[in-house]
């Protein structure tokens, strides 16, 4: 009988690919670009770049990425960590096991699509007009169990979540990070051209959606053939049996209105106030010591639970640390920059079909290495836009490939922190994740294709 094959570690894979890009930072020079002042952000002066003394990442290096990566994503990986120990808290209620099992058994599992796609767009609004990816974290791990209680695998709920505010985010109608940050670099009124990304709304989102539902059938009518087949998440899911014939007390509603009250404060805070992980921090510790005081628990109780829930985390925690750590190499370095140098190079004196191309393909393999939206535009659109003016293609048109060349791969870069935590929440490996994706990430670069031939034979402005 032939041994089934597992599936490579996600740390592991991380470690290997740190070791790869320690030894391309001897094969590929130094350089930078200067940086000045625009608009209250730094970005480059795109005819600066210059090649300077620099040194490869050592053995050392390899061992220092690590600490120093944890080091850069401390509000992150301590912003997941509360949120998990919130949840294992609320979890030692019963609140959110009962009030979940009460509303599928309500609704019926049979109805189990409908509950998806609620869960789907309010995640693609999310993403589309308000620019939050990160700021869905909080809500993942209930879709997750959701949709694992409805009959679907993991990789269902992770799609639901990551692919849901993703697919939002690519669209970016109001999108205050990718799409205002390119429109501010290149001069343009502020969310200009919305005309199409409401377009793009109406379509990119539902091509995802439809994707995920023919999957999630397929799961659901034959768990064999699960990309997730093998793999225990029975932990991750709420007992629909055992805890649907438990009353739903005025003590657990009480407490999943705490729940809720909390996280549209988060989203309030960080639309109105800018807020970040700490202040998700501090709203979820806020929830959980609430939580144990309206349910009774004793302190040593809640404590236990919080450090359970916490210690959950730790495995998402690393991959974080190590993605954060690959990031600095980049930038100890000062091979990134040279990497943008010569990713654009051939993109001058070409015809604009092929340069439209070259554009997208471009970003997208920029943000393998930078999955930050804003940090990147900063880094690329300087670039960018005189490009796209030699070639004659309109500005608007350049924001356009920004956004679909990071957002795309925004879903399936191994080195963009928040899908390696979402995949982790749900024990997805990586390898499993890219192999359910890649179908999708062909169609989507089809459809970016469409569009920007779209948009340049109109002349969109």
């Amino acid at each position: 009988m032939k041994k089934e094959r597992k599936p490579i570690n996600s740390i592991a894979l991380l470690m290997i690919l740190l070791a790869i890009i320690c030894v391309a930072t001897h094969l590929i020079p130094a350089g930078m670009y200067e940086r000045i002042e625009s608009a209250g952000r730094m970005i480059v002066n795109p005819d600066s770049f210059a090649f300077i003394e620099g040194r490869g990442a050592g053995i050392l290096d390899y061992f220092l990425a690590i600490p120093n990566g944890f080091a850069n994503a401390t509000a992150l990986c301590f912003g997941f960590m509360v949120g998990a120990g919130t949840l294992e808290v609320i979890q030692e209620t019963g609140a959110l096991n009962v009030g979940i099992s009460r509303m599928i058994k309500r609704i019926g599992t049979k109805h189990g699509d409908l509950i998806l796609i609620i869960m789907f767009y309010m995640f693609a609004v999310l993403g589309g007009f308000v620019g939050f990816v990160e700021g869905c974290i909080p809500f993942w791990p209930l879709a997750i169990s959701i949709a694992l209680a409805l009959g679907y695998d993991a990789i269902v709920g992770v799609a639901i979540s990551m692919i849901g505010a993703c697919s939002g985010f690519l669209c970016g109608p109001t999108n205050p990070s990718s799409v205002a940050i390119s429109q501010a670099i290149g001069g343009l009124e502020l969310y200009s051209g919305i005309w199409l990304r409401l377009v793009l709304f109406a379509v990119v989102p539902l091509v995802c959606l439809a994707y995920i539902m023919w999957y999630a059938k397929r799961v659901r009518k034959n768990p064999e053939k699960s990309y997730m087949a093998g793999i225990d998440t029975s932990d991750l899911a709420f007992d629909t049996e055992q805890f649907g014939t438990q009353a739903f007390t005025k003590t657990h509603i009480a407490i999943l209105t705490v729940y809720i009250l909390g996280l549209l404060l988060f989203v309030y805070g960080a639309i109105q106030f800018g807020w970040g992980f700490h202040h998700m921090s501090a709203i979820f510790i806020a929830i959980a010591v609430l939580t144990a005081v309206i349910g009774r628990i004793s302190t040593d109780g809640a404590i236990s639970a919080f450090a359970k829930g916490c210690a959950g985390m730790i495995n998402a925690c690393l991959l974080l640390g190590i993605a954060y750590g690959i990031a600095w190499v980049l930038a100890q370095t000062n091979v990134l920059d040279t990497i943008v140098y010569y990713f654009s190079q051939p993109l001058q004196g070409k015809p604009p079909v092929i340069s439209l191309i070259g554009i997208l393909i471009v970003i997208m393999l920029i943000n393998l290495l930078i999955p930050s939206g804003s940090a990147k535009a900063a880094i690329v659109m300087p670039i960018i836009f005189p490009i796209a003016q030699i070639i004659n293609l309109t500005p608007q048109t350049a924001v356009l490939a920004y956004q679909f060349g990071d957002g795309i791969t925004n879903m399936c870069g191994p080195l963009y922190g928040t899908l390696l935590l979402v995949c982790a929440m749900g024990k997805v490996p990586f390898s499993k994740w890219e192999r359910f994706f890649i179908p999708l990430l062909l169609i989507l670069t089809g459809l970016a294709f469409a569009f920007l031939f779209f948009a340049q034979s109109i002349g969109y402005c």
